[in-house]
C-alpha cells in the first residue's frame, strides 16, 4: 500500500534483527526442570516403543 503525500507518512516497519527471539527463564532451577522433563518425555516413549513391540510379539506367538 503506497504512501500518499496528503496523509501521514507509512511507518518504517520494526526490524525483528533488533527484538529479543527469546525471553524465558534462564535460572539454574529452571533449566534443570526443562531438562527432567525431557528425560521424562524421552524415558516414557521408549517405554511406549517396547510396550508396543512386546505386544506385537506376543500376538505373534498366540497364533
Amino acid at each position: 500500500m503506497p504512501c500518499l503525500p496528503e496523509k501521514i507518512p507509512c511507518r518504517r516497519p520494526v526490524n525483528p534483527q533488533n527484538q529479543n527471539k527469546v525471553m524465558g527463564d534462564k535460572s539454574p532451577k529452571a533449566t534443570q526442570k526443562k531438562s527432567g522433563q525431557k528425560n521424562a518425555k524421552a524415558t516414557s516413549a521408549n517405554q511406549k516403543k517396547s510396550a508396543a513391540a512386546a505386544a506385537k510379539s506376543a500376538a505373534g506367538k498366540k497364533k
